[in-house]
């Protein structure tokens, strides 16, 4: 059984009908992985009857079925399985390595399932030396402070310690209001400020970085706060490296005002003395009309013609995204064929979730 951050063997499972055997190993190369195993198959009518995939995971422990925190880094489907002999499979596949800069216990997971989802772990195998993965990080401490329209970062350093002909991926600093403390993969929340650095090149860094930022919401409650240093890849931006700031940050929800209508007296010129006759009631003011606020369209269930008229928004890059969904969050946008990242920055006010 897996979560996004949980792996754990799937209970009452067996894994008698193939089985992952002495052999294999995994050897990483830039964003991709090559994962190497001998699967050995005793049960070829049990084996036929599912799909089977190969799973590389980083675990904060060695792994012995029971629930661990872990990030998936990596997975290869290998289809059916149906002889009795021992099946080699070997290939590159992409791998995500996990955010941060702790080293990790390394597992191997023959995990099964049906349509392209395995989500049951029936065997698996751990590599005794533990991993630190070599990527863009943040250095020293680091900072924010909220003001009523900006927010300040402050970052005492930025390091790439690939090799010195190892360019990054464009890196970008974001502040992340969250429900819990960051752990790995996507964010999932608020972005309330970002500022795109640029690529750094290997054996490099920044220094002393201080950024005065637009705070672009100010979502009500009480939020997680982690900064997070991301890579763009193949596949969108990838977090490497964050920090979660020990203390929380509320806002409150923003009171609307209701307008008051006076009515006004209009002017008449003197006139000679009447007999007092009764004064007729003002008429009410008629109600001001609320103005009309703009909405953004969502992404994961707005109509292919609703998204087509969001100014900026061509009708191809509209059925893309149709296509596509569901998104959890709006930065996946990019991968979709004719969403580069200028378009989505300047459509991202007029998109939602």
């Amino acid at each position: 059984m897996q979560t996004p951050n949980t792996l754990q063997a799937t209970p009452g499972q067996s894994s008698g009908a193939v089985r992952i055997g002495l052999n294999h190993g995994y050897a990483f190369d830039g964003d991709s992985v090559q994962l190497d195993a001998e699967l050995l198959v005793s049960n070829a009518d049990e084996a036929a009857d599912q799909e089977w995939a190969l799973q590389l995971w980083a675990c904060e422990a060695p792994f012995d079925g029971q629930p661990v925190t872990a990030a998936k880094i990596a997975e290869l489907p290998v289809g059916t399985l149906d002889a009795g002999s021992p099946a080699w499979v070997s290939a590159f596949t992409a791998a995500r390595p996990p955010a941060g800069q702790a080293g990790h216990n390394m597992v191997l997971v023959l995990a099964a399932g049906r349509d392209g989802h395995f989500d049951q772990v029936l065997d698996y195998a751990n590599f005794p030396r533990t991993e630190t993965f070599v990527q863009p990080r943040l250095v020293g401490s680091t900072g924010f402070s909220v003001g009523e329209t900006t927010i300040s970062l402050s970052v005492d350093g930025i390091d790439n310690p690939r090799g010195a002909d190892n360019l990054s991926g464009t890196l970008s600093l974001e502040l992340w209001a969250l429900d819990a403390p960051f752990r790995n993969g996507n964010p999932e929340g608020v972005q309330l400020v970002a500022s795109t650095l640029g690529s750094l090149a290997g054996q490099s860094s920044w220094q002393s970085l201080a950024l005065d930022l637009p705070l672009a919401a100010r979502p009500a409650g009480t939020w997680h706060i982690a900064l997070l240093l991301r890579e763009w890849t193949a596949v969108g931006y990838v977090t490497r490296d964050f920090t979660n700031f020990a203390l929380p940050l509320s806002w409150e929800a923003e009171a609307v005002a209701t307008p008051i209508v006076e009515p006004v007296a209009s002017a008449k010129p003197a006139s000679k003395a009447k007999p007092a006759a009764k004064a007729a009631a003002p008429k009410a003011a008629a109600p001001a009309k609320a103005a009309t606020v703009p909405t953004a369209v969502s992404v994961n269930k707005a109509s292919e013609a609703e998204l087509a008229a969001v100014k900026g928004l061509p009708k191809a890059v509209a059925s893309a995204i149709i296509a596509a969904r569901p998104f959890k969050t709006l930065d996946e946008l990019v991968k979709v064929k004719g969403m580069g990242v200028k378009m989505l920055d300047k459509l991202k006010g007029s998109l939602s979730l």
